[in-house]
């Protein structure tokens, strides 16, 4: 919402940008899901129901990477029919590496690697952001 009102202030709000601001609100949900792992027992103790809670680590972790996955790759379909083929290409190839240390590192253990993880896997997706940002200047 907040990025929606400094576009509509300052730019111009298009359903290109509504679009993709809830789709990348959905990977920002996988990544904060990431988080979650880390404080399982505690979540647990105070009746908290995150993910890993609610529906097991196992099963979390997947939902987990599968947010931030699936939203991406959406959003370079979005991108790619949109007439914006070598934005789409680019963020394609932005998720490779992303996958890579998901196998790596967060899906090996979500708590033991969770910072290396997002240290890793991160600069990506922010990339991707931009990648997608540009896209919808040009």
């Amino acid at each position: 919402m907040p990025l929606w009102a400094g576009q509509a202030l300052f730019g111009t709000l298009t359903p290109d940008i509504i679009v993709l601001t809830l789709l990348y609100s959905i990977a920002g949900l996988g990544i904060a899901i990431v988080n979650d792992f880390k404080s399982v027992e505690g979540d647990r103790a105070m009746g908290l129901q995150s993910l890993p809670v609610a529906f097991g680590a196992e099963t979390a972790k997947w939902i987990c990477v599968g947010a931030i996955d699936i939203t991406q790759i959406s959003v370079a379909g979005y991108l790619l029919g949109a007439g914006k083929p070598y934005y789409a290409l680019a963020l394609l190839a932005l998720i490779i590496p992303q996958v890579v240390f998901q196998f790596q590192y967060f899906l090996k253990d979500p708590v033991k690697y969770d910072v290396k993880y997002q240290a890793s896997a991160q600069p990506f997706l922010v990339l991707g952001l931009l990648v997608t940002a540009l896209a919808t200047s040009h």
